[in-house]
């Protein structure tokens, strides 16, 4: 690959960086904490490695009356089969746009090291760190 190739490949990443972040300097109104018992997750399941990474899928529900769901993060536990212990460990922030009382449906992917899946299914769980809303 000549240098040429790998300098507009390192500027694309660097813009695509930008543009992602950009979204959050954009004023949309005032951010704040919302209470995790107003989000409900709905048929959250732990799809197969993809590409070296997991995806979670799932319903969230805004049961907010009056904050709309911009942000929330989940803590992602995968468990060993035989003891139960815990093999990984991660926290994904979800960016999201859920109004008041309405519900999406996401896929995201999570970036898991273990790809271990000898019956099909790997013993996990989750909880809801924060979530943030406007």
């Amino acid at each position: 690959m000549s240098l040429g190739w790998i300098i507009l490949i390192i500027v694309v990443i660097v813009l695509a960086i930008l543009f992602r972040g950009a979204g959050s300097l954009l004023p949309v109104g005032k951010e704040q904490r919302m209470s995790i018992t107003e989000i409900e997750l709905v048929g959250f399941r732990l799809l197969p490695p993809c590409a070296f990474s997991h995806r979670i899928a799932g319903k969230v529900i805004n049961r907010s009356t009056e904050h709309t769901l911009m942000e929330m993060a989940l803590e992602i536990t995968l468990l060993d089969y035989a003891d139960g212990n815990i093999i990984e460990q991660r926290d994904k922030v979800i960016w999201l746009d859920v109004p008041p009382g309405q519900a999406r449906d996401i896929v995201e992917y999570v970036d898991l090291s273990s790809t271990r899946q000898p019956f099909g299914t790997i013993p996990w769980r989750y909880r809801i760190i924060y979530a943030k809303g406007r």
